[in-house]
């Protein structure tokens, strides 16, 4: 998978995925609360990275 994808997916699946922990906060375990908070960092850490990429490409001269 390109990063370009990847970043399209977590677009839509990362929203997704903080609104159903919040409606489930009581039912999902601590331990998946920690994998999750870590996929949902990691993948909003590469989607700005990647978009600042492409920003400042269209920026340059």
């Amino acid at each position: 998978m390109g990063l370009e994808r990847f970043v399209r997916v977590n677009a839509v699946l990362v929203p997704i995925l903080v609104v159903g922990g919040y409606l489930l906060l009581d039912y999902i375990p601590l331990l998946i609360w920690f994998f999750g908070v870590a996929y949902v960092t990691f993948a909003a850490f590469i989607c700005l990275l990647w978009g600042l990429s492409v920003a400042s490409l269209k920026i340059r001269p």
